[in-house]
């Protein structure tokens, strides 16, 4: 053991270090996914307004899930920094530990009724443990598995997608579960916490495969190596670039999971309906982000990206006018399908690669997660209390369309400025 801590490389194959990278980021996905999905229901058990009609109590649900966001610029600054520096198999041992910290708490945090506002304090306190530790979690799992084979950046980099298809297929279909088999006054006391529990206990089987992985092979260890420091005072703009450049896929992302919540609360279907359409499209994210990633290795990465984020922005809005004016399981399922094809696995999917092909490997956990918590910051977890706003306000539910293809245009700018910005080769380094 080196320092008391963990040996800096194992000779582990690279399919368990691929693995375990791949599964600890579904972790995050798998708690996000079940947080949009009960957000109706946390907001009488954690956030209770007087009128129960009012839409303030979806508001605050939805702002608590958002509030992650704002941890997360920290958390990637921390735990970026530590994986440039101590390697990339510490920094997602370490974010898995946190992640799995955050869904105990939310796991078993009593309701309203019983700690009153300690227990939407509780609920904060989750959100922000498990925004710092996704803070770094993406950033060095892109790293991880982007340097598994530099010709196959995007494939690679891109199972962390499908792996994150599999847990919100997952989360969806045991939401789904749950309303089959047990009442809504059952859910609402205490069923929907299965789901979590189940997530709580992933966690530590998933720090195990971690610790048993081997070190990335491009890691090499610098002396008095400062990344963040670097890549503030060297990289602004391309932190900044990369940051709008992944609004797209972010906010695409944010408005998957709002769609059972509009569905539930604005289009009248039932819980059961509304959950169809996020099963039917997380199946697909399972197995096209690789194949969009393996093409953009074939191809010129930033033109299908800009392809895919005009057609995507496009679509948006058509595809909402749909669902809101023929309301119906086979019209949801349309819709969360086109825009999961064309924007998360089409567009998003190669985010991972371009990230890696901008930074150096001395500083590419700390820029990609960096670039990556910033982009989620401004345009992924607030989303679905915005666009909430943004119905309540303009009485319209066609406005997350509308959201989506607004933010397309500055996500496709920055990916034709990205040419500009390709990390230069770097000296070798004893490792």
């Amino acid at each position: 053991m080196e320092n008391g801590i963990l040996p800096t490389v194992r000779t582990q194959p690279s399919w368990l270090a691929i693995t375990a990278t791949a599964l600890g980021s579904a972790l995050e996905w798998y708690d996000l996914m079940l947080y949009g999905l009960f957000a109706v229901t946390f907001s009488h058990l954690f956030f209770p307004v007087a009128d129960r009609h009012s839409s303030l109590s979806l508001i605050a649900s939805f702002g608590s899930f958002g509030i992650a966001m704002v941890a997360r610029p920290l958390g990637a600054a921390w735990l970026g920094s530590y994986a440039d520096r101590n390697g990339r198999r510490r920094g997602l041992v370490l974010s898995t530990m946190l992640m799995t910290l955050g869904t105990a708490l939310l796991a078993l945090m009593p309701s309203y009724a019983t700690l009153g506002p300690v227990a939407s304090v509780g609920i904060v306190l989750s959100r922000l443990t498990q925004g710092f530790a996704a803070g770094g979690e993406f950033g060095t799992a892109a790293a991880m598995l982007s340097e598994r084979n530099p010709a196959r950046r995007g494939l690679y980099s891109s199972l962390q997608w499908s792996a994150s298809g599999i847990s919100i297929t997952l989360a969806s279909f045991l939401a789904w579960l749950l309303h089959q088999v047990y009442s809504d006054a059952q859910i609402q006391a205490w069923a929907w916490r299965l789901p979590f529990l189940l997530g709580m206990a992933l966690g530590p089987a998933i720090t195990w495969l971690r610790l048993r992985a081997d070190e990335s092979p491009e890691f090499v260890r610098h002396e008095s190596h400062l990344p963040l420091r670097e890549i503030m005072f060297t990289e602004k703009r391309k932190v900044v670039t990369a940051a709008v450049l992944m609004g797209l896929g972010a906010a695409g992302s944010y408005i998957n999971v709002y769609m059972p919540t509009l569905e539930m609360t604005l289009l009248h279907m039932n819980a059961s309906q509304a959950m169809v359409g996020t099963i039917v499209s997380s199946l697909l994210t399972i197995i096209f982000p690789p194949l969009c990633a393996l093409l953009g290795d074939l191809v010129d990465r930033r033109r299908l990206m800009m392809a895919c984020a005009a057609a995507g922005g496009g679509l948006a809005v058509p595809l909402f006018m749909l669902l809101v004016h023929y309301p119906s399981v086979m019209t949801g399922i349309i819709v969360q399908s086109v825009l999961s094809i064309i924007i998360y696995c089409g567009y998003y999917a190669n985010v991972p690669a371009l990230f890696s092909e901008m930074f150096q490997s001395r500083n590419r956990s700390s820029g990609i997660a960096v670039s990556y918590a910033l982009g989620q910051l401004v345009f992924g977890g607030f989303t679905p209390m915005i666009v909430t706003i943004l119905i309540d306000r303009f009485h319209s539910n066609i406005m997350p369309g509308l959201y989506l293809a607004l933010i397309a245009v500055p996500s496709i700018f920055c990916v034709y400025l990205s040419r500009k910005f390709m990390a230069r080769p770097e000296p070798e380094c004893k490792k």
